[in-house]
């Protein structure tokens, strides 16, 4: 009798702990309180536009089992030099490549050459041409890939001084671009940085607050490598947080070197997880950004260390 009662008790506590979920990503962010120590988040990594052996690395990205990509417009991406027609026909191209591997894409990075949207120079009629080319190319983008809805937004390579100039000049270009982002349906995500804008809670606080319709892009490794604490700074972004860059670094070395999952000091990955699950209420792709290593390598440290954390971390 007691060896029946313990098989149907233990029956009974299994059946009320929910199998791993993958998660459906989206832009909607999770109800309060919703139980969630049994989601995944499903795994992302980005990949350059125009790098060498595209199709390759599509192949290798879908093979090591991700199903989600960012598409990086890098500072060589040579955009600006093209026509819109050509500017169409080289992203229908990779497109066409990006959903014969069956990935999706979940994030564009826009073009980085256009970093003086925060205009480092002081000079307004740069301000605004570096708004008019990523507009254009966020226009482009999005009349080929419908489906993105997540643009990061990199601020300008250095600061004005003081630096309270920088971000009034940014809230300013913010501004002038949201209306085309709301026409689109897509949501502009200003991303964390070294050596330049919002390395801190403060200064994205000063950058973004009051401004409806951005978001934040949550890189980790460069927080920490600036010597910011990743799980506070995660925490404070709460909902607003867009999309995120996951990669390693050496913590306040100023050091963004994009490293493999374990080869840096972050080490709090099971805190992160539980912080974007629960404070931020992110229900998108855990995305990497890893300059084309090894997808294989990066699934496993997924798997090895960020899930081990986090599963003990649940327990």
């Amino acid at each position: 009798m007691g060896r029946l009662l313990f098989i149907i008790l233990a029956t009974f506590f299994i059946s009320c702990v929910p199998a791993e979920q993958m998660i459906t990503p989206t832009t909607e962010i999770a109800p309060k309180g919703e139980r969630c120590s049994h989601l995944r988040y499903y795994p992302g990594i980005s990949i350059g536009l125009r790098m060498d052996g595209f199709n390759d690395y599509l192949s290798q990205i879908a093979e090591a089992g991700f199903k989600y990509i960012e598409i990086s417009i890098a500072h060589k991406s040579g955009l600006a030099e093209l026509t819109d027609e050509q500017v169409i026909e080289l992203l229908t191209d990779k497109y066409q490549q990006v959903i014969a591997n069956g990935l999706t894409v979940w994030s564009i990075h826009l073009p980085f050459e256009d970093r003086v949207w925060t205009n480092i120079g002081g000079e307004e009629d740069i301000r605004l041409q570096s708004i008019d080319n990523i507009m254009r190319v966020l226009r482009l983008c999005n009349k080929v890939i419908p489906e993105c809805k997540n643009y990061v937004l990199h601020a300008s390579k250095g600061t004005l001084k003081p630096r309270t100039e920088s971000v009034l000049q940014a809230r300013k270009s913010l501004e002038q671009m949201i209306p085309l982002s709301k026409q689109l349906g897509v949501r502009l995500c200003v991303e964390n940085l070294v050596g330049s804008l919002c390395p801190t809670i403060e200064e994205m606080g000063a950058t973004i607050n009051g401004i409806e319709d951005i978001w934040v892009t949550y890189d980790i490794g460069h927080a920490n490598c600036v010597g910011v604490d990743v799980v506070e700074f995660l925490k404070w972004i709460g909902p607003r947080l867009g999309t995120v860059h996951m990669h390693d670094t050496m913590f306040a070395t100023m050091i963004d070197d994009h490293r493999l999952i374990g080869q840096g000091n972050v080490n709090r990955w099971g805190e992160v997880y539980r912080a974007l699950l629960e404070d931020n209420r992110y229900r998108g792709v855990f995305m990497f950004e890893l300059g084309g290593k090894d997808p294989a390598q990066v699934m496993k440290s997924y798997n090895e260390i960020i899930l081990k954390q986090y599963n003990e971390l649940s327990k």
